[in-house]
């Protein structure tokens, strides 16, 4: 009876993954589906034009991405294997630029390097640098992505044993050689994971590369559809972002592959060296640097702009605009969550290669770009309507639905770390004492699963409310969130007006940005409390 059960249960379960990917998937492939069969296909991709769109688009990949794994390696290996003053401190902060939306700094930075701005004011109009230009871009770009490749390689270094630097002492390594030549070594998987991330956003951009006229895949896709309404040109645009997003995932997927694992009994703390006061200035200076720059310089703009008196119209169009994020952020979030839970229930049942493929499937959304999904949306709300003979696109509905494609893996990672933490045997235990399903999730998995689950539904919110190109393209008429708000008043010149709705999202940012941060910090603590043989725990080394 109970091997029918588990049978029965699998199905149930591989038939709800795959429903969801269905429904997940489905604006992928009309997209990809539109751009491959339309008349003159790959036409304007082929072009003089498209193919600068896609040139530009890997140039900024380069340049950001290059100038973000450095800065996060770097910033990384400081604070994580030596000490200085003020290293803990600069930890946390140096994930603070994730609180910050790219566009939402392009904009402070447009004003800050402004023929008005404060540093025209100080150097002069004449000798201020072109920062509406690809090198601009790349700039922000890396102020806002570096946080994905140092936290990933922190926590790496966090997880390293003490132990793999003292058998590399043992072999006549000195102290800097064994601590940086094994644990980086140890740590590269980290690192090309986080860059493969920060790369991923780059790719998506829209805001930065809009505001600073840098013609990517993500501006070309926005002109081409809502410029000359060419559904078929738009679509092919988004193939090709779609294919360079797809490589990433694939970058990310093979460098966890690599990753390895300590033996928790050989664990113990890694000793971290002891820099002198010069060096240690400097690697004080090298992260407080990031952090200025990524953070306090675009909020501190920000907040010197905001007006004791805001126009009562502001301010009307900032509540409306903030009603309008809070009620869809809090539908996509709910809906995302619920799929999500549907998802890690079936996975949880059904086992095998092809439930994981599919369920890869339906949780591929969060690697795709805005403005790719938003294209697929349209080109799969365009085919029900040749079916049905009614238009689809442009109500909310639609919006939530690319939000909620978009975002379900978020939601589906929150809640399969949930469930992971009750086994399959307590389900067993409490069915044999005759407890009914309902009664199994309601007294059983909810309290134990409950934090995840906020955590994931809290953390979808917050990538609808900042959510740019998806929004543009798909909301309804006159449907402004603090997103769009914030685009439509900085692009006029207006961001006194828009500080107030940037201030909000930078504010919904930072209680993710601290968690991490949080997060990473506790590898530390916990190595530190692992198992480890009897004697000094930390040594000092010197480096002058």
């Amino acid at each position: 009876m109970s091997n029918k059960r588990t049978k029965r249960s699998a199905w149930r379960g591989a038939a709800a993954i795959i429903l969801i990917a269905v429904f997940a998937a489905a604006p992928i492939v009309a997209m990809l589906a539109g751009a491959g069969g339309s008349d003159g296909a790959l036409s304007l991709l082929t072009s003089r034009l498209g193919l600068n769109y896609v040139s530009t688009t890997l140039l900024l990949c380069a340049a950001a991405g290059a100038s973000a794994g450095i800065v996060g390696a770097v910033t990384a290996i400081l604070v994580s294997l030596t000490e200085f003053p003020g290293r803990r401190m600069l930890s946390v902060g140096l994930a603070l630029p994730f609180a910050i939306p790219a566009y939402v700094a392009a904009y402070a930075y447009g004003d800050l390097f402004g023929p008005f701005g404060p540093v025209a004011a100080i150097i002069g109009a004449e000798a201020l640098p072109e920062i509406r230009s690809l090198p601009g871009a790349a700039f922000v770009l890396m102020l806002t992505t570096y946080p994905y490749v140092y936290l990933a390689m922190r926590a790496s270094l966090a997880e390293r044993s003490g132990a793999m630097v003292e058998a590399a002492r043992s072999l006549g390594a000195n102290p800097f050689r064994a601590t940086l030549g094994v644990l980086l070594t140890a740590s590269r998987p980290a690192l090309f994971g986080g860059l493969a991330l920060a790369l991923m956003e780059i790719a998506a951009d829209y805001g930065v590369a809009d505001f600073f006229g840098v013609p990517t895949l993500s501006v070309g896709i926005f002109r081409t559809w809502y410029g000359l309404g060419d559904l078929p040109g738009a679509m092919q645009l988004a193939a090709a972002l779609f294919l360079v997003a797809l490589m990433l995932v694939l970058m990310e997927s093979a460098s966890r592959k690599g990753r390895a694992s300590n033996d928790v009994r050989a664990q113990r703390k890694a000793r971290r060296l002891s820099l002198s006061p010069v060096h240690g200035f400097f690697a004080f200076l090298i992260c407080v640097l990031p952090i200025f720059f990524g953070f306090i310089a675009p909020a501190g703009l920000l907040l010197s702009t905001l007006q004791p008196e805001m126009n009562v119209i502001v301010m009307r169009n900032l509540a409306a605009a903030g009603l309008n994020t809070a009620a869809i952020a809090a539908a996509g979030a709910s809906l995302a969550l619920f799929l999500a839970l549907i998802l890690a229930y079936g996975a949880r049942a059904a086992q095998g290669r092809v439930t994981k493929l599919v369920l890869r499937a339906a949780t591929l959304g969060y690697a795709v770009p805005g403005a790719v999904m938003a294209i697929g949306v349209l080109a799969l709300s365009a085919y029900f309507a040749r079916l049905s003979g009614h238009a689809l696109a442009g109500g909310v509905l639609i919006l939530l639905y690319a939000y909620v494609a978009r975002f379900l893996t978020a939601g589906y990672n929150a809640a399969a770390a949930g469930l992971a933490q009750i086994s399959p045997q307590m389900d067993g235990a409490a069915r044999t004492l005759g407890a009914a399903p309902k009664r199994v999730i309601r007294e059983l998995h909810w309290p134990m699963a409950r934090l995840s689950l906020l955590a994931g539904a809290a953390i979808v919110a917050i990538d609808i409310a900042k959510e740019l190109p998806a929004t543009l393209i798909l909301r309804p008429f006159n449907f402004e969130t603090l997103s769009t708000q914030i685009y439509r008043l900085a692009s006029d010149e207006r961001l006194a007006d828009a500080a107030p709705a940037a201030l909000i999202l930078i504010a919904l940012g930072l209680l993710p940005s601290i968690a991490l941060s949080l997060i990473a910090d506790s590898g530390h603590k916990k190595t530190r409390r692992s198992k480890a043989p009897a004697g000094p725990e930390l040594e000092s080394f010197s480096v002058s």
